[in-house]
């Protein structure tokens, strides 16, 4: 092996072993300004009934208003920093709730849930966060808009999620999830207390103020920073690599808000030595625009990236499906249909597959004295057992209806494989993966069949089932994906370009693991990139995903639904 072989063998062994870099707090310490202890908090709040009475005024010059909204703003930062600093303080012991009369102060009202609610981490949210407080990791793509209140984050914890109805049976495999909210002190008229009120950002664009309606101030970046932290995907990447089963319990569907059945769902896969968290800057720019924010909803499929992409694509559809069966169950709304599924690298062939229609064909590219007889090669066990049942393990990959969906898009995915697949460093990595106990003992199951077996075989075993053995454009899942029809849908391929190809002979170009050749459709559009193989994390790429759901969704409007 050579040197730099070797050398990067070693850093990636050592990144597993201390299991990548030192995670960062879930959540930002709380503080608590000055001028908000004590006494201070009282003065703060007639500071702001007087400011919420100017900005009642109808006659106010736009400059005046600016000015009065920004001190109104400054004083609830404060505020709320010095309420949360005293509710995280009820809630680990050390401080008494009548301790606290900043809780006590005043009434809270959360947007969608009746009834008015005291300032407590006990009832959904384990942490209401600022905005401001949210340590940035770009703070150059920190996306904030201007306007009347405060930008939160309300932190729901995993055994919280029950109040967010059916879709708590969808987030399995969250920490967690978060809230996009904006905070405003109302004044009721009549009333002496005021009213904390936290609304549902992404579900309320304005709040009045007397006879007036003022845009409310939004924070889209921190909710998102806030959401990988509570997942920790980010730092397991490797891990989900070399040891797959570790990963078992991050693996399935989850969103960054609440479910919202009017807007169309969004499925984003991640790739080979990857995570969720690789879409954090593509989704963080397509957030910025109000139609994207108002129309479509992003969900996440992590999974452990060691096992074979025709595995985890079993694994892919089952959680579609159970997300539709608890959210849907009675298939009545047409945003389901409307789906849009994007997949990087490897997850493009996870979704590549997933939308084939004839998927048990693959098999025709095992060798001869591996294949299956001809009659096993029917669209009819899809429904039905085989007689053996032995082999259910293996009829979900093989024989399954494709995923709906209106728009498919790819970015650098290795439709006819990767031939760093094949080299020896990749090779070496293999053999240190190690697969789940379970999958083993089905393979072996069938290995020891003899007869009719889809394996016979065990040397076969690790190719078989590492997501890096069916990533060579010899193995047997890239062969027979070619041939596969797949269902009518628009297509659309994002293809890195990592630096200009020579006379222009774009075939040629690569984006330093993939090969053009390889990322290119004979089907759909496509858009070449300068970019290495992390395209996603382009400003191009976003924009390009941008113009494509801008489209997708005025088609579908004027369509009335027929998006295809």
């Amino acid at each position: 092996m050579k040197a730099k072989e070797t050398l990067c063998v070693f850093v990636c062994v050592l990144c597993v072993l201390i299991g990548g870099c030192a995670p960062r707090p879930l959540l930002p310490p709380a503080f608590t300004p000055v001028s908000a202890r004590g006494e201070g908090a009282a003065v703060l709040v007639e500071e702001m009934r007087g400011q919420w009475a100017e900005l009642r005024r109808p006659n106010l010059s736009p400059e005046e208003r600016g000015k009065v909204m920004a001190a109104y703003n400054r004083a609830l930062l404060d505020l709320l920093r010095a309420m949360r600093h005293q509710a995280l303080q009820v809630r680990d012991g050390k401080l008494h709730p009548e301790q606290a009369p900043l809780l006590q102060a005043v009434t809270v009202r959360y947007a969608d849930m009746p009834g008015t609610h005291r300032y407590s981490t006990k009832e959904l949210y384990e942490d209401i966060v600022p905005a401001d407080d949210v340590p940035m990791e770009d703070p150059t793509e920190h996306y904030h808009e201007p306007g009347l209140g405060v930008p939160v984050v309300g932190v729901v914890p995993w055994d919280r999620l029950k109040h967010l109805g059916p879709q708590a049976k969808v987030h399995f495999s969250a920490k967690g999830t978060v809230s996009t909210m904006t905070a405003v002190l109302d004044f009721p008229r009549g009333s002496t207390r005021p009213e904390l009120v936290f609304l549902r950002r992404l579900r309320q664009d304005t709040y009045p103020v007397g006879r007036l309606r003022y845009q409310l101030a939004a924070d889209f970046s921190a909710p998102l920073e806030v959401y990988w932290g509570l997942t920790r995907v980010k730092d397991n990447r490797w891990l989900g690599m070399l040891r797959p089963q570790a990963l078992r319990p991050l693996e399935g569907l989850s969103s960054a808000e609440e479910y919202n059945p009017r807007k169309i769902p969004v499925i984003l896969t991640h790739g080979l030595m990857s995570s969720a968290g690789t879409w954090d800057k593509l989704v963080n720019r397509l957030m910025t625009v109000k139609e994207i924010r108002d129309t479509y909803q992003f969900w996440y499929f992590n999974y452990p990236t060691g096992i074979s992409w025709v595995v985890t694509a079993a694994e892919y559809r089952k959680a579609l499906a159970n997300a539709r069966a608890v959210l849907d169950p009675e298939r009545k709304n047409r945003n389901w249909d409307r789906m849009v599924v994007v997949g990087h690298s490897m997850g493009g062939l996870i979704t590549h597959y997933s939308q084939c229609e004839n998927p048990w064909d693959m098999l025709r590219s095992l060798p001869d004295n591996l294949r299956p007889a001809p009659e096993m090669l029917q669209a009819r066990y899809i429904d039905e057992p085989f007689d053996n049942p032995r082999r259910e393990a293996f009829r979900e990959q093989f024989y399954f209806r494709p995923v709906q969906a209106g728009l498919v898009v790819y970015m650098a995915t290795p439709h006819r494989g990767a031939p760093l697949a094949s080299y020896r460093i990749v090779a070496f990595l293999t053999r240190l993966v190690e697969l789940p106990t379970n999958l083993l003992s089905a393979a072996v199951d069938l290995v020891t069949l003899q007869q009719d077996s889809l394996l016979a075989d065990p040397s076969q075993l690790t190719d078989w089932f590492t997501s890096v053995g069916q990533l060579s454009p010899s193995s047997y899942s890239i062969r027979g994906l070619a041939p596969l029809r797949v269902r009518p849908a628009r297509t659309h391929s994002v293809i890195g370009v990592k630096r200009c190809p020579p006379g222009g002979q774009l075939a040629r170009s690569s984006d330093g693991v993939v090969p053009y050749y390889s990322s290119h459709l004979n089907w759909g559009t496509e858009t070449t990139v300068l970019s290495d193989h992390s395209v996603q994390d382009t400003k191009t790429a976003a924009v390009d995903l941008a113009r494509l759901l801008l489209e997708y969704a005025r088609a579908c409007e004027k369509e009335s639904g027929k998006c295809n």
